[in-house]
């Protein structure tokens, strides 16, 4: 696998390189803390039933979930995937509209989730 997702203090970095890179068509990805909303780990079966169409990328059932799709009833919103095989993904849902979501195969995803979820800051 070659994403590798970095947490700082004020944001999060996430770079695609290799086949992912050409299947995601993202090379690097910025998120401000302040952008994002929320961070988890969850079901790929429950996040895909709200996967919407295809804009750019990569989707084979049961093989692979890569690259842009709409985000259903949000109109122009959008969510990056790079998923594989995998049962249980790292979710990054943000206040942008692109990347609405972001959902990741990465075999540190509870640690990830954990860091960024700490660093979140929450509104009252």
């Amino acid at each position: 696998m070659a994403v590798e997702v970095f947490v700082y203090q004020d944001h999060v970095t996430v770079d695609f390189t290799g086949t992912e890179r050409i299947l995601t068509l993202k090379g690097h990805l910025d998120l401000s803390m302040y952008e994002i909303e929320s961070a988890r780990v969850a079901p790929v079966d429950e996040l895909r039933a709200e996967l919407g169409w295809r804009v750019g990328g990569g989707y084979l059932p049961g093989f692979f979930i890569t690259g842009w799709f709409t985000v259903p009833g949000r109109k122009g919103a959008r969510q990056l995937w790079c998923v594989y095989r995998d049962r249980e993904a790292l979710v990054i849902e943000t206040r942008r509209d692109s990347p609405r979501r972001v959902v990741l195969q990465h075999p540190y995803r509870h640690d990830l989730a954990w860091l960024i979820a700490e660093r979140v800051p929450h509104y009252s």
